[in-house]
């Protein structure tokens, strides 16, 4: 499990003020049973008049659990603070974000209430499109290995991201992910990572995506596509046999009650590590 100690300790103690409008997100819970750390702890809020009072009441319940607490920035969208305490530190982020997402954020032990996988997937195909991170890489090869295949991310990114197409997005990511093998290093990932190795893959899958996506309908950008209990990327020649799932504000789960229950339990389980 990539969380430090205090990351831990921070998630269990705050798990508590968690609420579906107030979640753990961004790569603390993407990469919770994968490689790579996380350098902070990002906590995302639905109203924007959520951001500073709970950014409050969380840092000073750590300063009374014994944290000292350093204020980086405090905007009405974003509140941020560095924690410490024996000698380790993180980076705490509270965040206004859109509530448009594919299903209701989850019930979870370990972080209280966190996104789910597919929205912390196409949340960091946003970010992988819009900024120049190498971690962002990594965190691609791990969305495609472990949560869904990269092609269907884009898609259903698409439904966000008005003015690009998916083959636009699968640009994007190729025209920003320019690396040296020094901005490698300094990704926090055990075992070390290979940068020439790694690039390699990133750019197999996403040619992979974009022979996907070309053959998929241009009036079905935006959706997901589930078999079973199960979000899957599709044949594009048998769509047929799939169900259709759209985004909406603060998500929700299939019509199907089938389906929606055995998806809540999927996702449900906890951790195994």
């Amino acid at each position: 499990m990539p969380l430090s100690r205090i990351q831990a300790e921070i998630l269990r103690l705050l798990a508590s003020h968690r609420d579906p409008e107030s979640y753990v997100a961004g790569s603390t819970p993407l990469n919770l049973d994968a490689p790579r750390y996380s350098g902070d702890i990002d906590l995302f809020h639905d109203r924007e008049e959520r951001v500073a009072r709970a950014a409050q009441e969380d840092s000073a319940f750590l300063q009374e659990s014994g944290y000292a607490i350093e204020w980086l920035r405090r905007d009405p969208a974003i509140n941020g603070v560095m924690v410490a305490r024996g000698g380790e530190r993180t980076k705490l982020e509270w965040v206004f974000d859109s509530d448009f997402r594919f299903f209701p954020t989850m019930r979870d032990e370990t972080f209280g209430y966190v996104l789910h996988p597919v929205d912390l997937a196409t949340n960091k195909v946003a970010a992988a499109y819009g900024r120049h991170e190498p971690r962002d890489v990594v965190d691609l090869l791990t969305i495609h290995d472990r949560i869904l295949p990269l092609g269907a991310v884009i898609w259903a990114a698409a439904g966000k991201a008005l003015g690009f197409t998916p083959e636009g997005i699968i640009n994007e990511i190729r025209r920003m992910a320019r690396y040296t093998d020094a901005e490698f290093r300094r990704v926090a990932i055990d075992p070390p990572l290979d940068p020439a190795a790694t690039m390699k893959r990133l750019w197999e899958i996403l040619r992979e995506s974009e022979a996907f996506v070309i053959r998929m309908p241009t009036d079905l950008v935006g959706l997901l596509f589930l078999k079973d209990s199960e979000v899957v990327q599709p044949d594009p020649a048998r769509l047929e046999d799939y169900q259709t799932h759209a985004g909406q504000r603060r998500g929700h789960w299939p019509t199907n009650a089938d389906i929606s229950t055995a998806m809540f339990e999927r996702y449900q389980k906890p951790p195994t590590s």
